[in-house]
């Protein structure tokens, strides 16, 4: 059975900066830049993995900053991306793969899953009023064989 498309549901201009949105936040995450990730969401937004709600940008920054100094590696790809657009909000799936390796760890952990969001136009542009990680599996991974750059990144920043 395939998937039939029988109407064009988002304009392209709303499309292109929502999956640069996306692009943007998965870039921060890759890069362990808190500021840079909490700044795709709506100023009371909510982002909710593995059963952790934070609610508001301020909060979100300061789960992720906490989050992310835990990591020497951290490596976000959203992939396959459905977008619906209904005016001024928007709702989108996207599959995931995360690659992480604590500080002093001797596994990778490799996750699968899925973003549901919910997104709203704002005067800045789209961003995340509500994201949901479900995480589909997860394998570790041994890191004997992994080298890692110490040169990797920080890299000059893009805009949204």
């Amino acid at each position: 059975m395939f998937l039939t498309v029988t109407r064009d549901v988002t304009d392209p201009t709303d499309d292109a900066a929502i999956r640069r949105l996306v692009a943007y936040y998965s870039d921060a995450v890759t890069q362990l830049d808190a500021p840079r990730a909490a700044s795709v969401y709506a100023d009371d937004g909510l982002v909710s993995i593995a059963g952790a709600e934070l609610q508001g940008r301020a909060a979100i920054e300061k789960g992720m900053r906490q989050s992310f100094s835990a990591f020497a590696l951290l490596q976000l790809i959203a992939h396959g991306g459905l977008i619906e657009v209904d005016g001024d909000r928007a709702t989108g799936r996207w599959s995931t793969i995360e690659l992480a390796v604590r500080r002093g760890a001797t596994d990778m952990s490799c996750i699968f899953g899925c973003y549901e969001d919910e997104l709203v136009r704002l005067a800045e542009g789209w961003r995340f009023r509500k994201r949901s990680f479900t995480m589909a599996g997860r394998a570790l991974l041994p890191t004997t064989k992994l080298q890692l750059n110490p040169d990797f990144g920080p890299f000059p920043h893009l805009s949204i």
